[in-house]
């Protein structure tokens, strides 16, 4: 397999609506649905907040295309990314309602993976190197 044949084949997999769907659907469903207790009005109040995330993730695969697709798919997915990472390599530990979560790096690593292949298929897909021209 040549090397365009293989650029090709790195592009198809990081396509940024794919990952935009797939990581909002899975930020809202694993991430903040399936621990939400309607019952405590704390929690819906955060995660309503937390679906703003997904909302703009699925406004940008299917109101989007191309760059500017591409663009949305690195500025939302890249600094949750970035985050983690610090909440991880820090220690941070989050006291909410009575349970606490420390972030450990081994814990982190799936949605580590999942903003992080978000992010890079906006960054494949971006142009960025168009923004000085």
């Amino acid at each position: 397999m040549d090397k365009e044949a293989k650029s090709m084949d790195v592009k198809s997999i990081l396509n940024p609506k794919i990952w935009l769907v797939l990581t909002g659907l899975i930020h809202a469903g694993v991430g903040v649905l399936s621990e939400l207790d309607m019952g405590n009005e704390t929690q819906v109040v955060v995660s309503g907040f937390f679906l703003l995330t997904t909302f703009t993730m699925l406004y940008a695969a299917f109101f989007t295309e191309g760059v500017q697709q591409a663009r949305l798919a690195t500025v939302i997915a890249g600094p949750i990314w970035v985050w983690f990472v610090i909440c991880s390599v820090q220690g941070y530990t989050l006291d909410y309602e009575g349970e606490t979560f420390t972030f450990e790096l081994s814990t982190s690593i799936p949605p580590l993976i999942l903003w992080g292949t978000t992010a890079l298929s906006g960054i494949v897909h971006g142009n960025f190197q168009e923004i000085n021209k």
